[in-house]
């Protein structure tokens, strides 16, 4: 199954992991995407596996990985919402950069979602 996650647009707070009914509800972006380091700023390594914070409120669509946006086809629960199972606004799993133009994100519940590397460094537009 292939899918993207909505850009993270919040430009305030760490990392905040919360329990909720056995999920973790992620409260912010990480650290990294704020200071713009990798994952989701410039310098990401082929092979690495990094935590990953996924902005997924809207549906699976958009990661910005190495300081561009990635995408996946849309996933979501049928009503703009992630998949039952993983945190909202937020998810919080792993990226693992496969190649220059493959990355795979893991988080919620079994799930591994493939994202292609675009052109894009603006942030795409997200849901309201």
């Amino acid at each position: 199954m292939k899918s993207l996650l909505r850009p993270a647009l919040v430009a305030i707070g760490g990392l905040t992991l919360v329990a909720c009914g056995g999920a973790a509800v992620v409260e912010g972006p990480a650290d990294a995407d704020l200071a713009d380091r990798p994952p989701y700023g410039p310098g990401v390594e082929v092979g690495e596996t990094y935590d990953y914070v996924l902005y997924v409120h809207c549906g699976v669509e958009w990661a910005r990985v190495d300081g561009v946006w990635w995408r996946t086809m849309p996933i979501d629960d049928g009503n703009a919402n992630p998949p039952a199972g993983w945190g909202n606004p937020y998810d919080a799993g792993e990226l693992l950069v496969l190649d220059d133009v493959t990355a795979v994100y893991r988080g919620g519940p079994d799930v591994a979602v493939e994202f292609a590397r675009t052109d894009i460094v603006e942030a795409p537009d997200a849901c309201e």
